[in-house]
């Protein structure tokens, strides 16, 4: 095993030792997650490399284990800055909005999920966090296109990657539906009150 580690093989399976169904099956999906994940922070490494190291640290452990994630505040208190800083120097970078990134790392790990007939759906949505299937849905077809039910015989890992690295950089963050792991903020939340008037 140590031969074969030095030779640049990261992942060894022992017959009979380490082969268990479910922990063989989870280790398939973080190998195949980890490469799906490798190519696109390889791809924006040069935008990367323009944030602050801990942020920079924070952006690839967020596609990393996206179920981790849920909001800005999330990648702020990972980084250990403010939040106002995470969208100042995101969109300096043009890396587009923290909620965008959030997106993309759950629907490219989800892309990787689905890739396995035996899991739905819904066992997607719930890995990665979410509340509804039907926001994972939405999610995915605002990145790819098509449905996660069409995943199988019509995406490839090429142009999936392709189809994320497009999407940061496009579009208006308000046409997103909500929920990444956490209640959105009901409409009409931020109103003031106003204060009837005392009776004279």
């Amino acid at each position: 095993v140590a031969q074969l580690g030095r030779l640049g093989l990261k992942e060894v399976v022992l017959h009979h030792f380490d082969d268990e169904p479910e922990g063989f099956r989870e280790r398939v999906e973080r190998v195949e997650g980890n490469a799906l994940t490798h190519d696109v922070i390889e791809a924006l490494r040069d935008r990367l490399v323009q944030l602050p190291r801990q942020l920079s640290v924070a952006v690839e452990n967020l596609f990393d284990q996206p179920h981790r994630y849920t909001s800005a505040l999330d990648l702020g208190m990972e980084a250990g800055i403010a939040i106002v800083s995470v969208y100042r120097n995101l969109d300096a970078a043009q890396l587009g909005s923290p909620k965008r990134l959030l997106i993309a790392a759950k629907v490219l790990r989800g892309f990787g999920y689905l890739r396995d007939p035996g899991y739905s759906v819904l066992d997607v949505s719930i890995k990665l966090g979410y509340k509804t299937a039907r926001i994972f849905s939405e999610h995915w077809v605002s990145v790819f296109g098509i449905t996660p039910a069409r995943v199988r015989t019509r995406l490839t890992d090429e142009a999936a990657i392709e189809s994320v690295l497009r999407w940061l950089g496009a579009g208006d963050d308000d046409s997103l539906p909500e929920d990444l792991g956490r209640q959105a903020r009901r409409k009409g939340s931020r109103q003031r009150h106003r204060r009837k008037p005392e009776p004279s």
